[in-house]
C-alpha cells in the first residue's frame, strides 16, 4: 500500500481549497450581480405602475382643461407635466405618418394612406419604452373597383 507524502497531499489540498474559493467568489459576485439586476427590474416595474396611473389623472386634466380653459388649471398641468418629465416619461410625438411601434390604430377613414388624420388618446413612453401608445385614427385610400367604376358612370 503506497502511502503519499504529507507535504504532496498538503499541497494539493491547498491548490483544490484555492480553486474553491476562487469559484464561491466568483458566484458570490454572480449573485450580486443577478439580485442587483431584479432590484432594478422591480423597481422599474413600481414606476410604470405609478406612471401608468398618474397618466390616467393627466388625460383627466387635459379633458377638464379643454372645457374649463382656466390659467391655473393649465399651470397646474404644466407642472404635472413637468415632474412626470423629470421622472423619464415623455409624450409620443405624432408626426403625420403611422408608426406601428408607438401607435395605436383605432379606426380608418377615406383619406391620405397611412396618414394620421386624429389622435383620440395621447401615448407616452418611459425612458424611451413605450408604456401606453398613441391612440390615433388613420387615413386609408379608397379603391375604386371596376364595379364601382361602372356605378357611377
Amino acid at each position: 500500500m503506497k502511502t503519499k507524502s504529507p507535504k504532496l497531499n498538503t499541497s494539493t489540498q491547498v491548490q483544490e481549497l484555492k480553486e474553491k474559493l476562487a469559484r464561491s467568489l466568483a458566484d458570490y459576485a454572480n449573485l450580486e450581480k443577478r439580485i442587483e439586476a431584479q432590484r432594478q427590474m422591480y423597481v422599474t416595474l413600481a414606476t410604470v405602475n405609478i406612471i401608468s396611473k398618474m397618466i390616467d389623472v393627466l388625460d383627466d386634466l387635459y379633458l377638464a382643461n379643454s372645457h374649463l380653459q382656466e390659467a391655473g388649471l393649465k399651470i397646474t398641468i404644466d407642472k404635472f407635466v413637468n415632474t412626470l418629465a423629470s421622472e423619464g416619461l415623455s409624450e409620443i410625438k405624432t408626426n403625420t405618418e403611422f408608426n406601428p411601434e408607438t401607435m395605436e390604430c383605432i379606426a380608418t377613414v377615406p383619406g391620405v394612406e397611412n396618414q394620421i388624420v386624429s389622435v383620440e388618446k395621447r401615448g407616452y413612453s418611459l425612458n424611451g419604452q413605450v408604456i401606453r401608445p398613441t391612440q390615433v385614427i388613420v387615413g386609408k385610400s379608397i379603391e375604386v373597383t371596376g364595379s364601382d367604376a361602372k356605378q357611377s358612370n
